[in-house]
């Protein structure tokens, strides 16, 4: 369809869930609109503080952060000296939440990790109870170098990992972990058979590097002035609260529908974005699991959402930028990336076309921004439409770039109708 300029006028992207759409799914789940709001614009403060002092990580910072929302578990593999440690550290003083950090050896055992027995209390009752460390009682636990731990130790905190519990095997009890997300830094991934299913409870892998390897000598210079210059007293900006608000919302956004896009669920628009990309991954040999698919992309992708806000190029960029971190290694993980940018092709080129109008439109160019939309507007888009992925990914740039055209055009009226007032 086009409108009276000649621009095709593709369905409107932006949208919110529905109230009443679903039993007991309300347009904004948790604290209301206004919570998540308020929740979304602090964590964004949180991520930006962190970018100012982990340089060079952008993308890994939001990965990291996406995951704290969606309460997944999350392994950072790299040589020493990457600031791997260094960012939790900071990420927990930004959001001023309850975090404990133990260095794990082969010497390390699980009255350590797990929480001593109450023995005054055996001494004087005969009962034996055993009580959880503060480790299994904190907002994030980091267990670094948690594959080098004792089998003892690795057993025991598998149902902590999976179930958020710990069955004793002494005294029976089923002991209740409040730790809401656990994070692993190891040098390198885990290759001994013993510790796949440990490797396993930790399906979000960042991989970081050298520096100089992976961002070049210029970064040196910014990571300086970051380690040296900023105020090394940091405060927090967020607090726990606010990663709870947003958490209860991306579950909610999973069980929500569109109005705006035909009443479509959050189910349906993620499928259509990911299996036919799942599918030719698999075509070339990459297989994703189904337990990737189903249980956790979904909550990654709706974590995503609910920091950025809810419209499909949010949640197919956030497909795009999550996925390949869920491969077994980082060898896997580069083959994820490479497929999908073959793929992705010239709907790059529309992507950074839109992106730029937006930097034009934020600096206040709106004629500019209007010129490069009308551009982009007029790119034949059929033309993906053997490539379902592709097609979608290029109808929602599509749609992005309409809804930001007809918002300059409001605001040219208005700057022509105060002209001519005066």
């Amino acid at each position: 369809m086009k409108n009276g300029k000649g621009i095709p006028k593709p369905p409107a992207a932006d949208a919110t869930p529905a109230a009443g759409e679903k039993p007991g799914v309300a347009a904004q789940p948790g604290a209301g609109r206004a919570g998540v709001e308020e929740a979304r614009r602090r964590l964004a403060l949180v991520l930006s503080e962190l970018n100012k002092r982990i340089v060079g990580r952008e993308a890994e910072n939001k990965l990291i952060l996406t995951t704290v929302v969606a309460k997944e578990n999350i392994a950072v593999i790299g040589p020493p000296g990457t600031a791997k440690s260094y960012t939790f550290d900071i990420l927990a003083k930004l959001l001023s939440c309850t975090y404990r950090r133990y260095l794990m050896t082969r010497f390390t055992t699980d009255v350590e990790v797990i929480g001593p027995y109450d023995i005054p209390l055996f001494v004087r009752e005969g009962v034996l109870v055993r009580k959880l460390s503060q480790l299994l009682e904190a907002d994030i636990a980091h267990l670094d170098e948690a594959f080098k731990a004792s089998s003892a130790v690795l057993n025991a905190l598998l149902s902590a990992l999976q179930e958020r519990a710990i069955y004793d095997p002494i005294t029976g009890q089923v002991l209740p972990v409040k730790t809401k997300v656990f994070i692993v830094t190891s040098n390198e991934v885990p290759r001994e058979e013993e510790l796949q299913a440990l490797y396993d409870r930790f399906p979000v892998r960042v991989w970081v590097d050298y520096l100089y390897k992976s961002r070049g000598d210029e970064t040196y210079k910014l990571a300086l002035e970051a380690r040296w210059l900023l105020d090394s007293n940091v405060q927090p900006v967020a607090s726990w609260s606010d990663v709870e608000t947003l958490n209860a919302f991306s579950r909610a956004l999973l069980q929500s529908v569109f109005p705006a896009l035909e009443k479509k669920s959050f189910i349906d628009i993620y499928a259509d974005s990911v299996l036919s990309l799942v599918a030719s991954l698999r075509a070339q040999g990459i297989v994703v699991s189904d337990r990737t698919i189903i249980e956790k992309l979904p909550k990654l992708v709706a974590a995503r959402c609910a920091m950025d806000g809810v419209n499909v190029e949010v949640l197919y960029n956030a497909v795009i930028d999550i996925l390949p971190h869920l491969g077994r290694d980082a060898e896997e993980s580069k083959r994820i990336e490479k497929a999908m940018l073959e793929q992705m092709g010239e709907v790059k080129r529309l992507h950074d076309k839109l992106e730029e109008a937006r930097a034009k439109y934020f600096s206040g160019a709106l004629n500019e921004a209007k010129k490069l939309l009308e551009d982009l507007l007029t790119e034949d888009v059929e033309k993906f439409r053997n490539r379902p992925f592709i097609a979608k990914r290029a109808s929602a740039i599509m749609a992005e770039a309409r809804a930001l055209y007809e918002k300059i055009e409001r605001h040219l009226s208005i700057i022509e109708s105060e002209r001519e007032g005066v």
